[in-house]
């Protein structure tokens, strides 16, 4: 299973009272709503249900360990990670560094 930097980070290094919203990549032969009660028995909240059947999901620091040994993931990352786009959404809507 694929752990972004951002959140083997926070996974090693919890901040006390903190919280950080997590894309969970569900695996092709996952039940999502299995995956969806897991995250929510580790700590965890379900904002949305994303395309093909992955969530998002908001979590304490400290319970990051626990969403990330979830049965049927097959990735974790930050929700700043993905990118959500609409039809509405226009060039105005994306920011650029550099």
């Amino acid at each position: 299973m694929y752990v972004s930097r951002a959140v083997k980070s926070i996974r090693e290094d919890p901040i006390e009272g903190e919280s950080v919203g997590l894309a969970l990549t569900t695996a092709d032969d996952a039940d999502p709503d299995a995956v969806a009660a897991a995250a929510q028995a580790a700590g965890g909240t379900v904002e949305r249900r994303l395309q093909f059947d992955d969530l998002a999901v908001s979590v304490a620091h400290e319970a990051v360990a626990d969403v990330c040994a979830i049965d049927g993931l097959d990735a974790v990352e930050t929700t700043d990670a993905i990118a959500i786009t609409t039809e509405a959404a226009t060039d105005e809507d994306v920011e650029f560094d550099g």
